[in-house]
């Protein structure tokens, strides 16, 4: 009898250290020191940089094609960066030319119509998106600052080298559900009309110009993967 009473009051010890030992881990583990602290923004700010979208696009004065990498941001995703390198057929030239393209956008609202599958909105439209980007055209044809052939300040603030573009336009976004997502969530589809400073600049310089001889037209893709 003596006994049962010993080894039970053994157990219930051996109980009580195992949950006071489980109750000190659990607070140690919880603590989390100025170390982890800076690692974990150490690696959200590195996570920040890893892109969002995978965007294609012809034409828009950056080239016949483009593709590049993209991050989007805001309370709403409404910012996006884009950064695309492009090319410009040989046709008249003498060789092939690359391009680089740094854009920002600017997407004011989303409209999401009612129709849904399985609780899922499967389409939204982007009825407005602005668009200012910069672009430049690799090769010694292409000047910063202004040749001696050209009276002077003929190209005043202005270079063949880089090209200030604005661009206005129209998204349509399909949702992938998300039991059929393997690498993008969304998938969107836009046109944009764009122009540039020195088409803008020709306009106003001579009369015959017109605003339809300095807008194109441009098409484009995004995949969105986070």
């Amino acid at each position: 009898m003596k006994q049962s009473r010993l080894i039970t009051s053994l157990l219930l010890l051996l109980c009580s250290l195992q949950i006071t030992a489980g109750d000190s881990i659990f607070v140690q583990q919880s603590h989390e020191s100025k170390y982890d602290m800076r690692i974990r923004r150490y690696r959200k700010h590195w996570a920040g940089l890893i892109p969002t979208q995978f965007v294609i696009q012809n034409a828009g004065n950056m080239g016949l094609l483009s593709a590049g990498l993209g991050w989007n941001y805001g309370s709403r995703r409404q910012w996006e960066t884009d950064l695309m390198v492009g090319f410009i057929p040989k046709h008249q030239s003498t060789r092939t030319k690359m391009t680089m393209t740094l854009k920002e956008n600017y997407i004011p609202w989303s409209i999401t119509p009612r129709a849904d599958f399985n609780k899922q909105k499967l389409l939204s439209v982007e009825p407005l998106t602005a668009s200012l980007y910069i672009n430049t055209v690799y090769g010694d044809e292409f000047w910063k600052n202004q040749p001696n052939r050209y009276p002077d300040k003929y190209y005043e603030f202005m270079s063949t080298k880089f090209r200030l573009n604005v661009a206005l336009g129209q998204r349509i976004t399909m949702n992938i559900p998300e039991k059929l997502r393997i690498r993008h969530s969304r998938v969107s589809l836009f046109y944009e009309v764009s122009t540039c400073d020195l088409y803008i600049r020709a306009m106003f310089q001579d009369s015959s110009v017109k605003l339809k001889d300095i807008i194109g037209l441009s098409l484009g893709i995004k995949l969105q993967t986070l």
